[in-house]
């Protein structure tokens, strides 16, 4: 779907926040893995988070490779029709695990500009009116509060909200079988986790 110039104009542009829903089996924080299967990346899935939690360091492609929860994503996406979707924040470069720290800091320029940073972002991955938004928080989440209120208005694009993979109450077996539930994939997960032993 993405030529080569166009991937590297990706690279550049998007390169240090966001990521690609392709893991490596043996290692996960290996993010050229991305690299070498340029021709499995689309935009039919975008998955959604608020903002990095802390500084990311290392290549292109880091962000959602490196957490202590990030595994949930790679068992859900990497066997899956969710395999090669793009996955970014919402807010960018802004380093805040304490959401509500973050809602402090947040002024309208700075709103202002990462909605801009986002619709360019649509653009330049190509979405189109058959993706769908993937937001990685409930309905009621902070995430899903300012993805609502600034960020989905130009886009009348089908979205999922779904708890966050960091949230706490779910198992990675429950947090991924119920992803798979509302996206109607089937799969197993046992077989899945087995891959990555």
């Amino acid at each position: 779907m993405y030529p080569n110039k166009e991937y590297l104009e990706l690279v550049s542009k998007y390169g240090a926040y966001s990521s690609w829903a392709i893991w490596d089996y043996k290692n996960q924080k290996d993010s050229s893995i991305i690299d070498k299967n340029i021709g499995d990346l689309h935009a039919k899935f975008v998955l959604l988070g608020l903002n990095i939690s802390k500084p990311l360091k290392g290549s292109h492609w880091i962000n959602f490779r490196l957490g202590k929860h990030d595994r949930k994503l790679k068992y859900a996406c990497n066997e899956t029709l969710l395999r090669g979707s793009y996955i970014t924040d919402i807010f960018k470069g802004i380093d805040e695990p304490n959401s509500a720290k973050l809602k402090n800091t947040l002024t309208d320029e700075l709103i202002n500009k990462n909605v801009n940073l986002f619709e360019q972002e649509m653009k330049d991955i190509k979405i189109d009116n058959e993706t769908c938004f993937i937001v990685l928080g409930t309905p009621n989440s902070l995430l899903a509060q300012y993805f609502n209120k600034y960020f989905k208005q130009k886009y009348n694009n089908k979205i999922i909200y779904y708890y966050h993979y960091s949230y706490y109450k779910l198992t990675d077996r429950q947090w991924v079988q119920g992803l798979w539930k509302k996206l109607g994939i089937i799969q197993n997960f046992d077989e899945v986790v087995k891959k990555y032993e």
